[in-house]
């Protein structure tokens, strides 16, 4: 996966023993855990039962969505333990599991999902209604596993709604609290406006407190996207870090791109952009799909004269009915 540092995906799946997938970061098809990472992990298990153990602070819903339906459909048994924390869409992979167990020093949390829109007040109503047909997909697969009406768990996920061990089991999610976990990998949970402190990513010993309002940064990286026509870049430059003025320099990048393809009349921006390609790698690659079929120019010739070695034809067929008849 693109990240440098540990990997906290992985599925152990040894003779005799129980395969096991850990499901350790964010869930997104780029920078962390997609749904194809899983499937194709799980998909040639033969085994009776499956152990997912989960500690992740969400992203992506549609690749959640996928991993649950993935998990659910497998023929074996799936057991599901929360080590750390299970947030977002990531709680809603615990659902997929014919048993759930939490540790007892772990934490889940439910909420509405978000997303990004931009134009005019009709694309604004249309992306809403989306929104909600997203949360009423997300409520079920609660709802399935609590017994809770849809409006029930819809109240619940509005609010944002984190739980200890023993409020996840009375509220019917898990099925059992486990001994405590040490928790394997901590995560940036600025975002959600509710969790509770003492829990997410900590600054080093030796480091300092960094003053800025993470959340803040968040939602400015957010609006720059959205504003620029690149909401799904968001994610991506969220968990590299990058500074206000780093990601406006991106931005400046992309349309620099834009333009540069449409001049060249190549619609090839969009992968270009994918790949992270610089303005300057793109116009040297532009450059050399629009002059690799050009006729060498000779410099030795004036203009007529190029012209009219341009308009000599391949063979000169006058010439050898010339020669023929003399």
């Amino acid at each position: 996966m693109p990240r440098n540092s540990k990997q906290w995906f992985s599925i152990k799946n040894e003779a005799d023993k129980t395969p096991e997938l850990y499901i350790f970061d964010y869930i997104d098809d780029w920078f962390g855990i997609s749904a194809q990472n899983v499937v194709d992990q799980i998909k040639d298990i033969d085994a009776t039962d499956i152990n997912v153990r989960i500690n992740s602070p969400g992203g992506m819903v549609f690749e959640g969505i996928a991993i649950y339906n993935a998990l659910r459909a497998h023929k074996a048994n799936i057991h599901v333990t929360i080590e750390g924390l299970a947030a977002s869409i990531a709680s809603v992979i615990a659902m997929a599991g014919d048993t759930v167990t939490m540790a007892d020093n772990a934490l889940m949390m439910v909420h509405n999902p978000f997303g990004w829109a931009s134009g005019d007040a009709e694309a604004m109503r249309k992306t809403a209604d989306v929104m909600d047909k997203i949360t009423d997909s997300i409520a079920v697969s609660y709802t399935a596993r609590t017994g809770k009406s849809l409006d029930e768990m819809k109240a619940i996920m509005n609010d944002e709604t984190w739980f200890n061990a023993d409020e996840a089991l009375a509220a019917g999610f898990i099925d059992q609290i486990d001994e405590p976990i040490k928790a394997a990998a901590s995560f940036d949970l600025t975002s959600f406006k509710n969790t509770p402190e003492g829990i997410g990513l900590k600054p080093e010993p030796e480091q300092e407190q960094e003053p800025e309002n993470k959340a803040g940064e968040a939602i400015t990286v957010a609006t720059l996207c959205n504003d620029a026509g690149y909401p799904e870049k968001t994610s991506e430059f969220l968990t590299a870090k990058l500074t206000e003025q780093q990601v406006k320099d991106k931005l400046d990048d992309f349309t620099a791109i834009k333009n540069l393809c449409a001049a060249a009349r190549k619609d090839m921006a969009d992968e270009f952009i994918k790949a992270n390609k610089s303005p300057q790698a793109v116009k040297d690659e532009l450059f050399n799909l629009l002059t690799k079929n050009d006729t060498p120019i000779i410099n030795t010739l004036t203009p007529e004269q190029q012209q009219e070695s341009k308009e000599q034809p391949a063979i000169d067929t006058q010439a050898i009915y010339n020669r023929r008849n003399a």
